[in-house]
């Protein structure tokens, strides 16, 4: 009996390193998605493989060894690719400008919503690159508007607002045509 009590004590106390440094990495997990303020957002970083640009507001990249489609949060453009719809204005311009933003971009870090889908599957995240969150810069450029604002992923919202309000005061591209932007999307008639 006193052999199987140590030999229990030696595989517990053998087993309670990993349990702890696997509770480390947990804890590193839920810092991860933590606010300065110590509100949990629901959002998780992580660095993923950038392959390539599908429009304005789409990317593609790897992520743990998988390709996945993200949807850029709080942004929409204009469509370029969509295969039931025409190019709009500004389309090509904005797919353009994301391709030269991503060129020699070899990773990027994601911030997942607490929503992490959408209604096609695709993931949707807001995407970093040294600190920016392209997201925003397509607002501020004037190539997307904030749209598809749905809880619970607003947290950059009041940043996107301010800047899509700078963008539009000042004119720029979807911004410079008349009546073209709308609250339900981009008005072709224009």
């Amino acid at each position: 009996m006193l052999n199987s009590i140590n030999k229990f004590q030696f595989i517990f106390i053998i087993l309670i390193p990993f349990v702890l440094l696997s509770a480390c990495d947990d804890l590193q997990a839920l810092d991860n998605i933590i606010t300065e303020n110590g509100e949990n957002t629901g959002y998780e970083k992580v660095t993923a493989d950038f392959v390539r640009v599908i429009d304005g507001d789409t990317i593609v990249v790897n992520l743990d060894g998988k390709e996945e489609d993200i949807r850029l949060l709080l942004i929409d453009t204009p469509e370029s690719v969509h295969p039931d719809e025409p190019k709009q204005p500004y389309g090509d311009e904005s797919s353009e400008f994301a391709e030269d933003y991503f060129k020699n971009v070899d990773e990027v870090q994601l911030e997942i919503g607490e929503e992490e889908r959408g209604k096609y599957g695709r993931l949707l995240a807001h995407v970093f690159v040294d600190d920016e969150n392209f997201n925003k810069l397509m607002v501020e450029k004037g190539y997307a508007r904030v749209a598809y604002v749905q809880e619970p992923n607003t947290k950059y919202i009041d940043e996107f607002n301010e800047a899509e309000e700078d963008a539009k005061n000042n004119e720029k591209k979807i911004w410079s045509i008349d009546n073209y932007v709308s609250e339900n999307g981009f008005n072709d008639e224009q």
